[in-house]
């Protein structure tokens, strides 16, 4: 019995934090074929979803998810950084201001912007193998490191990719009736056209949305630096058709420019 407890006491004290976003990140992690390891090898202090407890206490690791979207928030997320040994952001909201990104009322900010934070987890949700697998390493007490390639490196469709190419951009997705499998048309889509962020975003999704016949949008974030200036330098290299310039969900999607506070 003594070393029961003993055992217990060295549970990782998780804490669950959210705030601006549609959940759908917790859900998924929730989902994972590895939560049941989340819930029996760690104590759960602080989880809104499945947790009576309505007060931040101290705990080993954070897991936030959502955007700052009001002031009110910033506090309180400034107590949990306080409070956590480790903070780590789960999710694009999270990591990079995410779809409210797109809203001209709104501010829509990572949680980085205003605490440090010790890694991020990206991905609208995060794809489950990776959010599985990192789960995994934090409860472990084991650094995990995020892909360093982007995702041209590994696309079903760079088979016929040429680099030299200089295309018109005049979509930004596909009709309806033009989506087509890699297997059926494996022409990659910014050579017929369609924007595509894949040379600036890094791996680690395992290629959904291209594998569903749809364009990457970025949603895993850029290799390196800023999303939305990455994305700025990329279009540069392009034509793109005249109207498409002025769409600002290609720039902020997932994320509006930083400004200094």
């Amino acid at each position: 019995m003594i070393n029961y407890r003993r055992r217990l006491n060295t549970k990782p004290k998780i804490l669950v934090f959210s705030l601006t976003g549609c959940s759908g990140c917790i859900a998924s992690m929730m989902s994972l074929d590895v939560s049941p390891q989340l819930l029996e090898r760690t104590e759960l202090l602080f989880f809104p979803f499945i947790h009576d407890n309505v007060n931040v206490i101290e705990s080993d690791i954070a897991i936030v998810e959502g955007c700052v979207s009001t002031e009110q928030q910033i506090p309180k997320l400034k107590d949990v950084r306080n409070k956590a040994k480790k903070v780590y952001a789960l999710g694009t909201c999270a990591a990079f201001g995410g779809i409210l990104s797109l809203s001209k009322k709104k501010i829509a900010d990572p949680i980085s912007n205003y605490i440090e934070i010790d890694g991020f987890i990206p991905g609208c949700p995060p794809p489950s193998h990776l959010m599985g697998n990192y789960i995994i390493r934090l409860i472990e007490n084991k650094e995990f490191f995020l892909p360093e390639k982007n995702m041209c490196e590994s696309c079903p469709l760079r088979k016929n990719f040429d680099p030299n190419f200089i295309k018109d951009i005049i979509k930004i997705y596909p009709a309806p009736e033009d989506i087509i499998l890699p297997e059926e048309n494996p022409e990659c889509f910014l050579k017929r056209g369609i924007l595509c962020l894949g040379p600036i975003i890094r791996e680690g999704c395992e290629h959904n949305c291209i594998q569903n016949g749809l364009p990457c949008e970025g949603c895993m974030g850029p290799v390196s630096r800023d999303l939305t200036s990455n994305i700025v330098n990329f279009l540069s290299l392009l034509n793109i058709e005249k109207d498409l310039k002025k769409y600002k969900g290609i720039f902020y999607r997932f994320s509006k420019p930083k400004i200094r506070r």
